[in-house]
């Protein structure tokens, strides 16, 4: 629980006839035990973030390798399965990296981004200082909060729509990343619109990104640098290659893109009075 969340907790001095629309204020006293209360659960401890990284980003890889490689179909699918389940547990990490402090956990950053980050066009710079968006209150649920739609209040047939849309992530990162950042570079308004509309990780189809400032802005460049060249190795490689292991990696990926979608649509799929 942070501070910015708002306890809906009656108060006996206050008329039982307040209006639903009428604000309760925070109970600060209650905040302050609920963040006592859980200070020991909620520090990042590297002896447990590192092992579950690492080895969740080895075995997806080793997997992804093992569904390209084997030519037993049922095999190399099952292998394939493996690789989408470990990859998007080591994805997940890209929420901690938006919550702990930068100096909790030295290097966790960098090494993610090189190991999990940028192979999968997955920079963190795609979900830090935009995931902490949506627990602003002055930005929740309005246009300027990128995980908000009214999913519970959607029509039947646009739910399954919202899971299957997941399966374009990874070529849609691939032409981000690949063709769009580069052609960016040499024309401005193109940058413009890239940065605004496609490099968040966000559900919200009216949220515009604004610009990076400082030191982020600093590493959303390198980042951005990073995911292009490997991007672009990657198209490069059918040339070689050929499309065979560009394609299935994009089936894998899109795996942990529906895996995510799911646990999104269960997390958001909730509606109120109003």
């Amino acid at each position: 629980m942070t501070a910015h969340e708002t306890i809906d907790v009656p108060d006996p001095a206050q008329p039982a006839s307040r209006g639903k629309d009428t604000p309760i204020p925070d109970d600060m006293e209650m905040l302050r035990a609920a963040v006592e209360l859980t200070r020991d659960i909620s520090t990042a401890r590297p002896a447990v973030y590192w092992p579950d990284m690492l080895f969740s980003a080895v075995a997806g890889y080793a997997a992804l390798a093992g569904a390209i490689l084997i030519g037993n179909p049922v095999l190399a699918a099952g292998s394939g399965i493996v690789a989408a389940v470990a990859l998007y547990r080591a994805l997940l990490f890209i929420h901690e990296l938006t919550h702990i402090h930068k100096n909790a956990l030295p290097g966790f950053r960098l090494v993610w981004n090189l190991l999990v980050g940028i192979p999968l066009l997955t920079p963190s710079f795609m979900y830090e200082g935009v995931h902490t968006l949506h627990h602003a209150r002055t930005r929740y649920g309005t246009a300027e909060d990128p995980e908000y739609l009214p999913l519970a209040l959607m029509k039947p047939w646009s739910l399954p729509v919202f899971i299957l849309v997941a399966l374009l992530a990874p070529p849609a990162l691939l032409l981000r990343f690949g063709i769009l950042n580069p052609l960016s570079v040499v024309i401005p308004p193109l940058r413009r619109v890239v940065w605004e509309r496609f490099s968040a990780l966000s559900i919200n189809p009216d949220f515009r990104r604004r610009p990076p400032e400082g030191a982020f802005r600093r590493m959303v460049f390198w980042q951005e640098v990073g995911a292009s060249l490997w991007a672009i190795l990657l198209l490069g490689s059918v040339a070689f290659i050929g499309w065979r292991p560009l394609a299935i990696a994009l089936v894998v990926v899109a795996g942990t893109a529906v895996l995510n979608q799911v646990r999104t649509l269960v997390a958001h799929l909730w509606e109120n009075d109003g």
